[in-house]
């Protein structure tokens, strides 16, 4: 089995077998938890090309669903942890996967709920529902693992490789690219997963970031989120909104001035940092 781990059947298969579980087990798909189950195998190979050159032995995987990708992770990895919520699926994972594959471990939990008690991983892998997005990708900044290779819907991904000056360019961007190093690693369309969704989705990878920063982790992220509330506005315009009017002074505009005339959504990572760490220290010397 080792030697085709990465040449997945074709989506006929993949399809079938899908359809067969969610017959045998009389399960329908629910939009509330955003399940679309994987049947492109050009998507499942990406991620077993990946494991392979990177030589990734501990997978987590959040959203095991019927376990097609488990399956497959199982014969790359030497050990496999999959999370799902729906009971119904914990059950088909644990008759179809665990049952057959040793190194397979089954949690029955909320991702959100339980994820500082899983420990570290070499790789962390997802297809997102698009409803949590936002939440998983912040619990990922309190996690440990060499990379995530995450498929989220395509509207998302273009949030967090967005450019300064884009119109998708925003806090989400800022925050992500902060503590990641993102790269895009390929779209899919609907007919990727089934019941297929509405929109195409786009796969990613991401890798932790080292954090330079002089400025609280806190006071940087609260800055970001005040700025980008007013994200057309120039500089000046959104600190006249966010800084009491006694504490902006002459002084303050003056360390600010290059940035002042650009509009909030124009500036870089770097430029916000510093522009972060200006405002702290001038609060926290007492000049304002």
């Amino acid at each position: 089995m080792k030697s085709c781990v990465f040449s997945p059947p074709s989506r006929r298969v993949l399809l079938t077998r899908t359809l067969n579980i969610l017959r045998t087990y009389n399960i329908k798909p629910r939009k509330k938890l955003s399940q679309n189950f994987v049947v492109d195998p050009n998507l499942i190979g990406e991620i077993l090309a990946r494991i392979k050159k990177c030589n990734y032995r501990k997978v987590l995987e959040i959203g095991g669903g019927i376990g097609t990708l488990t399956l497959f992770l199982s014969n790359a990895a030497e050990e496999v942890v999959t999370i799902e919520v729906d009971k119904k699926l914990v059950n088909v994972l644990e008759k179809e996967v665990a049952s057959k594959r040793n190194n397979v471990k089954v949690i029955h939990g909320d991702i959100l709920k339980i994820y500082k008690e899983l420990g570290s991983f070499d790789v962390i892998i997802s297809n997102i529902p698009y409803h949590i997005s936002s939440k998983i990708l912040f619990i990922l900044t309190e996690m440990t693992f060499k990379e995530a290779l995450l498929t989220f819907q395509k509207e998302f991904a273009d949030r967090l490789l967005a450019k300064p000056g884009e119109a998708n360019y925003g806090r989400l961007t800022v925050t992500a690219n902060f503590y990641f190093d993102i790269e895009y690693l390929g779209m899919y369309p609907p007919a990727s997963f089934y019941p297929p969704p509405k929109v195409y989705s786009t796969m990613v990878s991401l890798r932790r970031k080292t954090i330079h920063i002089d400025v609280p982790l806190k006071y940087f992220q609260d800055t970001i989120r005040k700025l980008f509330t007013l994200k057309n506005r120039t500089l000046k315009s959104a600190l006249k909104n966010i800084v009491p009017a006694d504490k902006y002074t002459p002084e303050l505009v003056q360390k600010l001035e290059k940035y002042m005339t650009r509009r909030v959504r124009s500036l870089s990572m770097g430029e916000l940092i510093e522009i972060t760490s200006i405002l702290y220290k001038h609060f926290e010397e007492g000049t304002v």
